[in-house]
C-alpha cells in the first residue's frame, strides 16, 4: 500500500460553486464555497488501520487504474483517499456488492474493497468507511476478460478456458466486515464447449447468456444451464462483442451486422443498415428499454474512429443511427447513460454530450478538455467516463484530471463541470462504488472493446 499523495481541488466559476452548493446529494461532490481552491487532504479520510468507521453521509469512491496501481478518490469531497499498489495493466468491473471492485490483470482476478459500505438497518441505513484494500489472494484465470452481475450472481469469465466462475457477491464481505476469505467464497464454474473471448450474462433460474464461437470466430449467442448446456441460441450474430442489460428483464448482444436481443425466452436479430456494422460496445440502464451502442462501418479499418452511434430499442426492434458534427469521435472507454438514461458520449472535440435516448436529439453539453486523438493501442489511456446518480466522473489523462460533471440540469439544456481533481498519476479506466441504502447495484452495461 502506498500512501496518500497531495491533490488540488479546484472548483471553476462562481456558477460552479453556486451548484456545488445545491447538488450536496448523497453521490454529489460538495466543497467549501467560500473558496475556489483548497488543497486536498494528504490523509486517508478514513483511520490508517482497516477497521471500519461508521460515518453519517453517505458518499461514492471512485477507483482509477494507473500504470502500478489504483487510485481511490472520494466522489463526495473530490479528495484523494489512497493508492493502491499494483503491477500490470488493470482492467476495472463491478463485482455486485456495491463495496467491490473485480481487478484483472490478465491472468488473474483480486478483489479491491473501495472502503465505503452502507447496511440496511430497518427503515435506514448505516454508513461506514475504511482503508481501501486489495485481496491478499487471486483467482487465476486463463486471459481475463468480462465481468458482469446480474439477478444476484457475478460472472467472471476466462477467454482462455472457455470457463467461467459464479459467485454470490454478498459474499465477497466477511462477518468481520472485511473481504472474504478466498476459500470462504462458494464458487461454480461453468465450462463452455471451447475457448474464446467471451462473457456470461447472469440470467434467473441458474442460466446464463454467453457467446457462442472458438478462438477463430464467434457466430452468435446462446443461453446455458448451470452446467454449460445449451437451453437455446442463436447463430445470426457474426464476430459477438459487447453485450447490456436494459429494462424488462432483456439483453442485448453486439454483432458485426446488427444485434441480437433476448426477451421473453427468445431472440430476435436486428437487422443494420450496412451489409457490415459493429455495435460492439453498449451501455444500458435496468431502467430504460433502449441501448446506447457504437456503430462502426469500416470492416477493413485497422482502428475505425466512428462519427455516428447508435440507440436500440429492445421494444420495437429497431436501431436508430445518431450523426455526430463532423471529424468528431468517440471511444469504446467515453460512453455512458445519464439518470434520465439520456445516451451520454466523451467525444474527440473534448465536450461531453447528452442525447436524448428516444429521439437521438443533443440536449446539452459541456466542454472540459481540449480536443484529443484516439490511440491505436487499446490499453492506452484516453478520457473515460463512469455516471453515479447525477454525476458524471470524467478523466482527462492529458493533464492528469478527474472531472465532476453535474447532469441535473440536462433536461434544460445544461450540464456543469464545477469540481476538478489534479491526480498524482495519469488516470486510466475508471469505476466506482457508492453507498446507497446498502443495496448492491448489478452492472448495466458493457464498455469493454477488448
Amino acid at each position: 500500500m502506498k500512501s496518500t499523495r497531495s491533490s488540488l481541488l479546484t472548483v471553476t466559476g462562481i456558477a460552479g460553486i453556486l451548484l456545488l452548493s445545491a447538488c450536496g446529494g448523497q453521490s454529489s461532490p460538495t466543497a467549501d464555497a467560500s473558496s475556489t481552491s483548497a488543497s486536498a487532504s494528504a490523509s486517508s479520510p478514513a483511520s490508517d488501520s482497516s477497521e471500519e468507521t461508521e460515518v453519517s453521509t453517505p458518499t461514492t469512491r471512485v477507483a482509477l487504474s494507473y500504470d502500478g496501481g489504483i487510485m481511490i478518490v472520494d466522489g463526495r469531497t473530490m479528495e484523494m483517499v489512497d493508492t493502491v499498489e499494483k503491477d500490470g495493466f488493470l482492467r476495472l468491473s463491478q463485482a455486485g456488492d456495491n463495496r467491490h471492485l473485480a481487478v484483472a490483470n490478465g491472468n488473474s482476478y483480486s478483489l479491491l474493497d473501495m472502503g465505503h459500505w452502507g447496511q440496511a438497518h430497518g427503515d435506514h441505513s448505516h454508513y461506514y468507511s475504511a482503508k481501501p484494500t486489495l485481496s491478499d489472494w487471486i483467482w487465476d484465470s486463463e486471459e481475463t476478460s468480462h465481468v458482469i452481475s446480474d439477478n444476484g450472481k457475478t460472472a467472471f469469465f476466462s477467454d482462455g478456458s472457455g470457463s467461467f466462475e459464479v459467485v454470490d457477491p454478498l459474499t465477497l464481505t466477511g462477518d468481520d466486515k472485511k473481504t472474504a476469505a478466498k476459500d470462504s467464497i462458494e464458487t461454480k464454474t461453468v465450462t463452455l464447449p471451447e475457448p474464446h473471448h467471451g462473457f456470461a450474462i447472469p440470467l434467473p433460474d441458474d442460466q446464463y447468456m454467453v457467446a457462442v464461437g472458438n478462438e477463430d470466430q464467434r457466430t452468435g449467442a446462446a443461453i446455458v444451464d448451470e452446467n454449460g448446456k445449451t437451453v437455446t441460441k442463436n447463430n445470426q450474430c457474426p464476430g459477438v462483442h459487447g453485450e447490456a442489460i436494459v429494462a424488462n428483464n432483456t439483453f442485448t448482444v453486439g454483432c458485426e451486422d446488427g444485434v441480437l436481443i433476448y426477451k421473453n425466452g427468445e431472440f430476435t436479430k436486428v437487422q443494420a443498415e450496412e451489409s457490415y456494422a459493429r455495435l460492439g460496445n453498449q451501455a444500458g440502464s435496468h431502467d430504460s428499454p433502449i441501448v446506447l451502442a457504437d456503430y462502426k462501418t469500416d470492416k477493413e479499418a485497422e482502428l475505425e474512429r466512428p462519427e455516428q452511434f447508435s440507440l436500440v430499442n429492445t421494444e420495437t426492434d429497431s436501431i436508430q443511427k445518431v450523426q455526430l458534427p463532423e471529424g468528431v469521435s468517440y471511444t469504446f472507454r467515453s460512453i455512458a447513460r445519464g439518470p434520465e438514461g439520456e445516451a451520454l458520449l466523451l467525444t474527440t472535440d473534448g465536450k461531453l454530450r447528452a442525447y436524448d435516448e428516444e429521439t437521438g436529439e443533443e440536449l446539452a453539453s459541456v466542454d472540459l478538455m481540449n480536443s484529443w486523438t484516439e490511440s491505436e493501442v487499446w490499453q492506452e489511456p484516453r478520457p473515460a467516463i463512469w455516471v453515479q446518480d447525477d454525476t458524471a466522473y470524467v478523466t482527462d489523462p492529458a493533464t492528469k484530471k478527474l472531472h465532476a460533471v453535474s447532469l441535473a440540469n440536462i433536461a434544460n439544456g445544461s450540464m456543469e463541470d464545477f469540481a476538478q481533481l489534479e491526480l498524482p498519476e495519469t488516470p486510466n479506466e475508471i469505476n466506482g462504488v457508492s453507498a446507497r441504502d446498502g443495496v448492491a447495484p448489478e452492472a448495466e452495461g458493457d464498455e469493454h472493446d477488448h
